[in-house]
């Protein structure tokens, strides 16, 4: 009864981390295709200026606009102002909104861009909805001020990129629910971009399949080696089933501890070339240095 109940129990736990997760993109998917659209809506050779982008951290933003920037500089479809003509229309703004007591419009927004010489200005925002994030990307023609393009995806709330950023602390509930995901091959690592910790909760399954394996093909059993790999497999599947679960909670709280188990490898060794005749095996632990 009690394992039926912990298997209902992590299926809820998956199912919602999965419900979570679909239809989203991460933070730096969502830039890429925000410059797609873009080099699609916009005619090529046309001027622009990567203006305005708002979230709740002015390092994330900064990011955002220098990704979009870049990645419309390497299209070589688009003349694309620097960061010298945001400052001019900044500064200009800046000036008006003393003038008008904060009443700034589009349209006068578009008249500066304008007079630089940009056919559009690309704005954009980053709003916190409370269970997940909203990326919007608007290109605003300067003749018309009307939009020519405008993008709007989800990003999951645990994006890693803008934890970096923001500093937010995933709650443990979150934290559970990646850790039941990885019992699918580190599934919950890789959706999490935590790419080192799927790599080694992938491996640690491949070596004690691989340990069974051993047990139940190459081994006769009258050998005097008859259990141990099974065994060893056994005690591997049992630890990496473990840390599955409590990689989330150290990934970035113990990078010391992460580090370790990064570089770790376990496995079987055979030290001469002739498994059968010899009978040669060694159960093997090994530790990268990089440096």
């Amino acid at each position: 009864m009690k394992n039926k109940f912990l298997f209902v129990f992590l299926f809820l736990i998956v199912l919602s981390v999965y419900g979570q997760t679909r239809g989203t993109v991460s933070l730096d998917d969502a830039i890429h295709n925000s410059a797609q659209r873009i080099q699609d809506g916009l005619e090529n050779r046309s001027t622009v200026i990567v203006y305005q982008f708002l979230s709740q951290n002015r390092r994330l933003s900064d990011y955002i606009l220098n990704e979009l920037f870049n990645f419309l500089v390497n299209s070589n479809k688009f003349i694309v102002l620097d960061r010298g003509s945001r400052d001019v229309v900044n500064a200009e703004l800046d000036f008006q909104f003393n003038q008008s007591a904060g009443m700034i419009s589009d349209d006068s927004l578009a008249s500066l861009t304008r007079r630089i010489g940009a056919q559009a200005i690309i704005t954009g925002s980053l709003d916190d909805t409370g269970d997940e994030y909203r990326f919007r990307i608007r290109v605003i023609g300067t003749e018309t001020t009307a939009a020519i393009v405008s993008y709007v995806v989800r990003i999951n709330k645990n994006d890693r990129r803008i934890t970096a950023f923001t500093g937010r602390e995933r709650s443990a509930g979150e934290k559970a629910g990646t850790g039941a995901l990885n019992i699918i091959l580190g599934l919950g690592s890789y959706i999490e971009r935590d790419i080192s910790g799927g790599i080694t909760i992938t491996t640690g399954y491949i070596v004690s399949a691989g340990l069974i394996y051993i047990e139940a093909t190459m081994l006769d059993w009258d050998s005097p080696f008859v259990g141990i790999p099974a065994t060893v497999g056994a005690v591997t599947l049992g630890l990496t089933i473990v840390y599955g679960f409590v990689r989330p909670f150290i990934y970035k709280r113990s990078p010391g501890l992460t580090y370790i188990f990064d570089n770790t490898q376990i496995g079987i060794v055979y030290p001469a070339n002739n498994f059968y005749l010899n009978n040669n095996m060694g159960f093997q632990i090994t530790h990268t240095i990089r440096y």
